[in-house]
């Protein structure tokens, strides 16, 4: 019994002594940490500014917004120990150090801006304009960031201000002729924004790429400009007075031209859903259109031809093949047809009224081969 009582208390002795000896250990340990992390780090040679620049290059194109930005400070840092007019090397080409920094700032604007860091973003574009105030990338993310903060027209003024001053030394720079559009857009400037939306897209014949924004600018132009026609087209609606044929003219152009301009930007981006539920709206309107045309000229057939675009845009378009099977049954008399478009509808919508449609149709088919036989 005492040599057991003897073993137990050398046990709670040994995890005594083993529990502080940890604690001394993990208090060591913090120390070490708390010093080093106090430490200022050292900064990077100057040799490896072209490596930090390139992988933060390659990362930024690839959304990687959070490691781009650590590369781009690191690249900075580097920045630090060159010396006044020395060269760097970047993607096979010397730079020096000011090209170096302006880009890397820019960049990291570029990203604290897409973050919603507005504060940070117009910070670090500071830094960039001390290197050079006039460059046009510095202007167009200052009329980017002020554009973003208009809360008034004074900020709206300046954004103006930023991108006119970029088109002054770059008439064909795309984005900044987009921006302009938008903003004269949002300010119900219609005919300006046109101007704009056109310049860009005659500016990007190419579709090039952009990293911060979710299409190429020649798309982006071609929807807004689509747009601006729209609330043109809705100035129509409100005249108090009969249509003349020029205003029939007119109405006709804007919906013909919002129409290519759709097709356009879809045929490069058929993925973007924004683009397809405009064309489709439109689709329809065209659509009604033609139905709705003098009793003798009504326009079935077209009618059709536009619905069958419609369906091809967008497969699961219930309304687009509805109206198909009610053109073909009620008044081209094609009950096969129409069959074959109540059957992809009720595919669609397994509505009641769809499959007495379909099976009424069946029958009148069936009694229809009966006769005939």
């Amino acid at each position: 019994m005492l040599s057991n009582v003897k073993s137990l208390f050398s046990l709670r002795s040994w995890l005594i002594y083993a529990e502080v000896l940890a604690v001394v250990g993990f208090v060591v340990l913090a120390s070490l940490y708390i010093r080093r992390g106090s430490a200022e780090p050292e900064s990077p040679p100057v040799s490896q500014v072209g490596a930090f620049i390139e992988k933060a290059d390659t990362l930024f194109a690839q959304e990687d917004l959070v490691d781009a930005a650590l590369l781009y400070w690191r690249a900075l840092q580097a920045l630090e120990t060159a010396e006044k007019g020395q060269m760097v090397p970047v993607n096979g080409e010397s730079q020096t150090r000011a090209e170096v920094g302006l880009h890397a700032n820019l960049r990291i604007a570029e990203i604290y801006s897409r973050s919603n860091w507005a504060k940070d973003a117009r910070a670090r574009l500071e830094h960039a304009a001390r290197i050079q105030p006039d460059h046009p990338d510095v202007r167009l993310l200052r009329g980017k960031l002020l554009s973003n903060e208009a809360l008034d027209d004074t900020l709206l003024a300046q954004a103006t201000e930023e991108f006119l001053a970029v088109i002054e030394n770059d008439p064909n720079n795309a984005e900044a002729h987009y921006r302009l559009g938008v903003l004269y857009q949002g300010n119900r400037q219609l005919e300006q924004a046109v101007e704009h939306y056109k310049k860009a897209i005659e500016s990007d014949p190419e579709f090039r790429d952009i990293v911060s924004e979710k299409a190429p600018i020649g798309i982006l132009a071609r929807l807004q400009l689509s747009r601006t026609y729209a609330k043109m087209l809705q100035s129509y609606q409100f005249l108090d007075r009969e249509f003349t044929d020029e205003d029939l003219a007119e109405v006709t152009r804007l919906e013909s031209e919002s129409i290519l301009l759709l097709e356009q930007a879809v045929a490069k981006r058929p993925e973007m859903d924004e683009i397809i539920a405009d064309l489709v709206r439109l689709y329809f309107a065209r659509a009604a259109a033609l139905e709705r045309e003098d009793i003798e000229t009504r326009g079935y057939a077209n009618a059709l031809r536009v619905y069958e675009r419609i369906v091809e845009l967008d497969p699961q378009e219930v309304r687009a093949w509805e109206r198909m099977a009610e053109i073909y049954g009620s008044f081209l008399v094609d009950k096969a047809k129409a069959l074959e478009m109540y059957r992809k509808v009720y595919e669609i919508e397994s509505h009641p009224t769809v499959l007495a449609n379909i099976k009424s149709l069946e029958e009148d088919i069936a009694a229809e081969s009966e006769s005939e036989e």
